[in-house]
């Protein structure tokens, strides 16, 4: 019996730790080519979670969520990231963060496509709360 139930507890744990596939969301491009460019680029970085890019006027904002074991690194897989996306768009001012308050108010974008003003304020503040250092 404790062998049964030592081997239901490791194939749970063994199950949980499973790696699905990284949730990639690329938002606000007209051109379907940039959007595929940006998800490449994300897609083939194996320490994250999940990603969403946002394109806004020339800014690209870019919010990620780092696997757990590699949140030590964090700040190196930003620096990194940001290198990747910059040099593959070179004419778009890049900001891309670890931080999930980053992640999350660049999920909330979509819902303000519509009102240019209320979107510019907001991609703005998200810029600035990347900048502040906690």
């Amino acid at each position: 019996m404790r062998r049964l139930l030592g081997a239901a507890g490791i194939v749970l744990v063994l199950s949980g730790c499973g790696q699905g596939a990284a949730d990639i969301r690329v938002k606000g491009e007209q051109d379907p080519a940039d959007e595929q460019r940006a998800e490449a680029v994300l897609r083939g970085e194996e320490r994250i979670t999940s990603a969403i890019a946002v394109f806004v006027e020339e800014d690209l904002l870019v919010g990620v969520d780092v696997r757990p074991l590699s949140r030590f690194g964090k700040s190196k897989i930003e620096e990194q990231l940001k290198k990747k996306m910059e040099k593959e768009f070179p004419e778009r001012t890049v900001t891309l963060s670890g931080d999930l308050k980053i992640y999350w108010e660049t999920e909330k974008l979509d819902d303000l496509k519509d009102d240019k003003k209320k979107l510019h304020d907001k991609v703005e503040t998200i810029k600035s709360l990347s900048k502040e250092e906690t």
